[in-house]
């Protein structure tokens, strides 16, 4: 009797038992509430928020984390899921390019590509889309565009600037819209500095945007027009990162805006360790002469920076590269 007498005081002084936290991860919000009772312990209040992939009512996260040794009758708060945060993609086709943009800003979603193709619909005018219109897509979602190029005419055929001198090449192919690319080869019997050959070949169709490229042998004397630089780009992020939509977005010389990076939110155990204040997203960069890098957290953006034909990647605004 004085045993169990000292038993029970000393339980009761101490609060319990030791036991493990069992995971919840996965779980309906049941089954966890089930499981947690098992081993003598209790849910406490949860939070719920939006998840890209875990289904409503299932928990996404836990704290304390499982494995965690706590006494019985600890509580344990699960992050639950509200599903996914599903909208309807709206119908821009037969759009101008302009309103198609104001509408996806304004219907809370983001442009994130654009195409042309030859069409008899006027140039700029949205001939299709992804996802298509009415399908689901969550808030933020991205949303990409096919226009129309209008129709082809005789000066959207690809010249011939073969013999060309390299000074010359991008007066002649300036019009076009292209990107001229240089790549330089090693023939022992070839004219300097004359381009040797192409492609695409002449008179092949070509549009907007595409991208040309020449061989050419150096003489080291004459510059090559629209070299293609690499560098590579590092941002340190000033807060955790793990919840946040996270994406990285290259505005090249032209104007054309294109993702280079995009994070979803995670909220597993490893996201929580690996996204955090303090570690960086570093990223390759290919450009032509010179390119904006732009950072942006849950569509704030947080930071810019210039790439100029090879130099250091400058900060424009924000944090600096490391």
């Amino acid at each position: 009797m004085a045993g169990a007498g000292y038993y029970v005081f000393f339980e009761t002084l101490h609060g319990g038992t030791y036991v493990t936290v069992p995971s919840l991860v996965d779980m309906s919000v049941t089954e966890a509430a089930t499981r947690l009772a098992e081993v003598g312990l209790e849910m406490g209040k949860p939070e719920s928020m939006h998840h890209p992939s875990k289904p409503k009512s299932y928990v996404i996260s836990q704290h304390p984390i499982a494995g965690r040794v706590v006494r019985t009758g600890r509580r344990v708060y699960p992050t639950v899921s509200l599903g996914v945060d599903q909208m309807s993609a709206p119908d821009l086709i037969h759009l101008a390019r302009s309103d198609a943009s104001e509408k996806i800003a304004a219907d809370n979603f983001r442009l994130r590509s654009i195409a042309r193709i030859p069409n008899a619909a006027a140039r700029d005018t949205v001939i299709g889309q992804y996802p298509p219109p009415g399908s689901d897509i969550k808030s933020q979602g991205d949303i990409h565009l096919l226009l129309s190029a209008g129709l082809r005419e005789s000066g959207d055929f690809m010249p011939d600037i073969r013999g060309m001198r390299v000074d010359e090449v991008m007066r002649v192919l300036m019009p076009f819209g292209v990107t001229v690319v240089p790549r330089q080869v090693d023939i022992p019997d070839a004219q300097p500095d004359i381009v040797l050959d192409q492609n695409p070949p002449p008179n092949a169709l070509i549009s907007e945007g595409q991208t040309v490229t020449y061989d050419v042998k150096p003489s080291g004397v004459a510059e090559l027009p629209d070299t293609r630089y690499k560098t590579v780009v590092r941002h340190r992020m000033a807060e955790d990162w793990f919840a946040k939509d996270v994406r990285v977005e290259m505005i090249d010389r032209r104007g054309q805006r294109s993702a280079v990076y995009s994070k979803v939110p995670s909220y597993e155990d490893q996201a929580r360790n690996t996204y955090v204040a303090g570690s960086a997203i570093s990223l390759t960069i290919s450009y032509v002469k010179e390119a904006t890098i732009e950072i942006f957290v849950d569509d704030r953006k947080v930071a810019s920076y210039r790439l100029q034909e090879g130099n250091d990647p400058q900060p424009i605004a924000g944090e600096s590269a490391v």
